[in-house]
Parts: C-alpha cells; sequence; structure tokens
C-alpha cells in the first residue's frame, strides 16, 4: 500500500549478499506495518517502512 522513510544509504553491487530484516511493527485487521532494513555483510545499505493489506485469495 505504501512505502515511508526510505533511504538507500550505500550501493549494492553484483556479487554482492543482500539480505534483508523484516520486523512487525502493528497490524490493524488486514493491514499491516513493518519495519525494513536491508544489509550486506552486517552494514545497512537501505532502511524503510512498508505498509501492506494481507488478503485471502
Amino acid at each position: 500500500m505504501s512505502i515511508d522513510d526510505a533511504k538507500f544509504r550505500k550501493p549494492v553491487t553484483p556479487g554482492d549478499s543482500l539480505y534483508i530484516h523484516v520486523e512487525k511493527q502493528q497490524n490493524r485487521g488486514a493491514v499491516w506495518k513493518f519495519k525494513c532494513e536491508a544489509k550486506v555483510a552486517g552494514v545497512k545499505v537501505a532502511e524503510a517502512v512498508v505498509t501492506a493489506m494481507i488478503a485471502d485469495k
């Protein structure tokens, strides 16, 4: 639904192992908010707060 407070701190190059860490901040019904961080070799390269609607098919 939305991406807030997105920050790209360092470039990621081919061959880097990118690890994405996601933590639930809150949920209200089907709407969930997650704090996400992307790391390469333990160094934060990007972060954002993602809001998504989780629905059954």
